[in-house]
């Protein structure tokens, strides 16, 4: 089993657009990155999903994550809309990234100015499990308002871990 990311970190971008990825997080996209530990470059691979225009945020991705993602595409009917939906936002709306000997990330100019991202910007990295949401501070992920909304719908005493009962039981056996 893969290496989850946990936690949330804030990362100050450069005037060269780098950012340095926390020692913690680096080790998981180092263990998720196949050709990590076989390179003698040094440089860690990633990709970087920024998706349509209406998302305020980019999700990057350990190799190993985004390879298991391309093999549920696979898996999905060829030309139906889940599959080229899918198509187009992993792999149309993305893009291979690198983390340096110096454990940074250069984030591309067309990435930075989507993200509002300038010399000085202190951004936010939070863990999604098997990605990383990046974004800017004074901008909340816009999908975060509909998981609050679903939290809210489920009453201040509801705890979010009853949900694991029904994954454990698998689908369609409720």
């Amino acid at each position: 089993m893969a290496r989850k990311f946990r936690g949330t970190e804030t990362v100050k971008v450069d005037g060269k657009g780098r950012m340095s990825v926390p020692a913690r997080l680096r080790r998981v996209f180092d263990a998720g990155d196949p050709g990590f530990s076989s390179s003698s470059a040094g440089r860690t691979q990633l990709v970087a999903v920024y998706g349509p225009d209406w998302w305020n945020w980019i999700e990057l991705y350990t190799i190993d994550a985004i390879e298991e993602i391309d093999a549920q595409i696979d898996r999905l009917t060829r030309g139906s809309q889940e599959r080229r939906w899918l198509e187009l936002l992993m792999n149309g709306q993305s893009t291979d990234l690198e983390i340096d000997r110096e454990g940074r990330l250069v984030l591309p100019q067309k990435l930075r100015e989507k993200l509002r991202f300038s010399e000085g910007t202190e951004t936010i990295f939070e863990s999604r499990g098997d990605y990383i949401q990046v974004y800017h501070p004074d901008e909340r992920p816009k999908d975060v308002a509909a998981l609050e909304d679903f939290a809210a719908s489920k009453g201040p005493e509801f705890d979010p871990r009853a949900f694991l009962d029904a994954a454990a039981s698998g689908p369609g056996e409720d």
